[in-house]
Parts: structure tokens; sequence; C-alpha cells
């Protein structure tokens, strides 16, 4: 394997995520030795107009680079976020680096140098509103691969997302909010959100989820996407994010996750999703708990029963020889106060239980 192809190893995921996710960037700088700023350019842009920019790439590494400049749309992202690039001249309504005036290279950078690199983008005057995304790529071959996708083999880039004035319309549609599962051992919870991107601008959904427990206690906030990954425009993305408790949790929870997304965060989406925790240890308890009590409810009951039958036994007995046996059965008060006794027991005991832990 050739030095250049061990350099491209990082795909582009990597790089994407300073945008669109929170993956270090550092990551992708490693595989070169050349780092790239600024990893992301965002701003709004007017049709007609022109907007220039530099771009600065510092050889970190011990050997001179010999770099190329590639440009690739973005056309989308999967639920996760990983960026999908699209086939040179593919139309994707996204389209932004036809509008790139870069010199393509190559260029030379020697070990702790810093090359500015000067670009332009002139936005036509017919350009359609809403997001419109790329990425300029430096990489280590002048690579113009025919497939699209994320394994391309590109090292460092800067992203770029325009927002053309215009018509644009920011709605983010929740489609899903659920626990991956309904019932849970212990306090491992992971919370899965699917959001639509029904407008033409990115959207960075971002808020809290509230748990509470059966009682009405809140007991834990989360932040779902924390990191503000973006949606784009006509894009269902999958996020997720997991509560875990080292405490004694049990019983009946709620989960009521809040977003807001726009330019002044007003506009929000939310949802509600139950879930129940189940300690095995604390369900064996209770049940155990539960079968003694019945057990000795029945006892007592079966001896009332029995000691009435062997006094009405004995009566009839007397009543044939005329003598009298003495008998003392167990009063229906005594057998209910003993009930009610083993009740309120177990009530206080599982109450007090409950009241300490949850």
């Amino acid at each position: 394997m050739t030095s250049a192809k061990k350099q491209i190893i990082f795909l582009s995921i990597f790089l994407f995520s300073a945008v669109f996710g929170n993956l270090p960037d550092a990551m992708a700088e490693e595989s070169m030795g050349v780092k790239m700023s600024p990893s992301i350019i965002e701003e709004r842009a007017d049709p007609g107009q022109t907007y220039s920019w530099t771009l600065r790439a510092t050889n970190v590494g011990v050997k001179t680079q010999q770099l190329y400049v590639v440009k690739r749309d973005i056309s989308g992202l999967s639920e996760e976020g990983k960026p999908n690039f699209a086939n040179f001249g593919e139309k994707t309504g996204l389209e932004l680096v036809a509008w790139v005036q870069i010199a393509p290279g190559p260029f030379s950078i020697a070990p702790g140098e810093t090359k500015d690199i000067p670009f332009s983008i002139s936005v036509p005057a017919n350009a359609s509103p809403g997001a419109h995304l790329g990425s300029v790529f430096l990489a280590s071959e002048p690579v113009r691969p025919e497939t699209s996708g994320i394994g391309i083999g590109y090292q460092v880039a800067t992203i770029i997302s325009l927002r053309i004035a215009g018509d644009t319309v920011e709605e983010a549609v929740l489609r899903e909010f659920r626990t991956d599962k309904k019932i849970y051992g212990k306090p491992e919870v992971n919370f899965i959100a699917k959001i639509e991107n029904a407008g033409n601008v990115v959207v960075k959904p971002r808020g809290p989820v509230e748990i509470t427990n059966m009682f009405g206690k809140k007991v834990a906030t989360l932040t779902m996407n924390e990191s503000a990954g973006a949606i784009l425009p006509k894009e269902v993305r999958r996020f997720e994010i997991l509560w875990q408790d080292n405490g004694l949790a049990f019983g009946k929870y709620e989960a009521v996750m809040s977003l807001g997304y726009g330019e002044d965060g007003r506009k929000t989406i939310s949802s509600a999703s139950g879930f129940w925790i189940l300690p095995g240890k604390l369900v064996g308890f209770t049940l155990g708990g539960a079968v003694v009590f019945f057990l000795l409810i029945f006892v007592a009951v079966k001896l009332y029963v029995k000691r009435k039958l062997d006094h009405l036994s004995q009566q009839n007995r007397q009543n044939s020889s005329g003598r009298i046996a003495p008998v003392r059965p167990m009063s229906t008060s005594a057998v209910l106060t003993l009930c009610l006794f083993y009740l309120l027991l177990a009530a206080v005991i599982l109450w007090g239980f409950l009241a300490i832990y949850m």
C-alpha cells in the first residue's frame, strides 16, 4: 500500500461532523497532518451577490504535502446524520459548489507552513431560496469519483452552508419519540426521536427531555441533540440519548421532550413517552411479600373455619349426649383484626421502601 493510499483512511464523515454532528475534526486532520480552517462557513446570502473568504491550510506533520482542491455538493443526510455527497453535476436542490471559484491546485505545504487559499462564491440571481450546501476538500490526489456516498477518501474539508434569502420556510415535524423498550430492569433507558425537516432551510432542533416518576417527581433532565446536529430540507434524522441512574428506580415513568428550533429558537415541537422500570430483586421482594401475606390470610381463615366446624360438631355431640365440651373458637373480629394487621404491615413496609428510594 502506497503512502498516499494509507493517507486515504479517514472518511469525510469525520469532517462533516463539524456542522452536522459533534465528531472531532482532529481525527481527519491527523490522517494527513494537515489542519484546515475554518471548518464551517455558515452565512446568509442574497441572490446575485458575490462573497469572498479565505481558507487556511497548515501542515502540522513532518512531511511536505502536495494537495489538490476538490469540491462536492451535499445531497442529504442519513437518519444517523451521515452525509451523502452528490455525483459531479448531479442536481440535488441544494447545489452550491458550481458557484465556488477556487484554484484547483496542486500546491505544496512544507512542515509547519500555513497557506492561505482564497475563494469566492457568486450566487446566481435565480438561486432558489433556502439552504444550499457543499464542501471544499483538500485531497492528496485529484480524485474525481463517479459514485456518490461517504467512502470517497477525502481528508480535510470546510463545509459551506448558505441560506439564500427569499421565501424561506422553517418547519420541523416530530415523527417519533419513544424508548427502545417499554419495560426495563434498571434505569438505563434509550430515548429515540425522529424529526423531519419539512421546510427549505437547515434546522437544528435541540431541547430538554424531562423524566418524572409515578409520584410526579422530576428525577432527571437530559438534552436531546446537545451538539445541535442539523437536519437538511426534506430529510428525516434520528437522534438518540441515554438516561442512566445509579439509584434505585421502580414503577411507571414519563418522559416529556420539548425541542426548540429556528433562528430565534421560538418554534417548538414536543411529545411524551411512558415506560416502566421493574427491578428484578424489588419485584421478587414485593411478590414474595404478597404471597406470604395472602398465605397468612389463607391460614387464618382456614383455622377459623376449622374451629367453627369443630364447635358445631361438639354442639351436635352435646345435644346427643348432654355433655358440654369446652371450645374456645377464634372469633370473627379476631380473624379480621389479624388480617388487617398483616395488610397494614405490608402496606407500610412497601410505602416506606418506595418513599425512601423514589
